[in-house]
């Protein structure tokens, strides 16, 4: 959490001197929601969301423009070795890369507070 942290607190002066920053937070539906027992995971997810929403709200009045992406599984190392997952169905980087596109393409007055990204359906989302 430390590290998105600093990070923005160094970029803030010169997003709000653009009047359109643009920033993309990298949380997870661990950040949504709880499963399994991973809870320090979790808790570093949640805090990241909580961290966009932050953002959004000092710089709002300067034109900035925050989202937090939340995938599921996308397939990466991290996820690679899972038992009775297809790595061909799940969330691929390209997809949220171009997701990214997007969200900061957008203009100020179309502003993505959460992206949800997953690659199967979970009742609780």
């Amino acid at each position: 959490m430390k590290g998105p942290f600093r990070l923005l607190r160094a970029a803030f002066p010169h997003l709000k001197r653009a009047g359109n920053g643009r920033v993309v937070n990298v949380a997870s539906l661990s950040g949504k929601r709880v499963l399994g027992l991973n809870a320090g995971y979790q808790m570093a997810k949640h805090a990241v969301v909580a961290l966009n929403h932050a953002v959004r709200r000092a710089g709002w009045e300067h034109g900035i423009r925050s989202t937090a992406l939340c995938p599921g599984f996308v397939n990466t190392d991290m996820v690679a070795g899972q038992e009775g997952i297809d790595m061909a169905q799940v969330t691929q980087p390209a997809d949220l890369a171009a997701l990214c596109g997007v969200v900061v393409d957008l203009p100020n007055s179309a502003s993505v507070a959460e992206l949800l990204v997953n690659w199967r359906l979970e009742p609780s989302l």
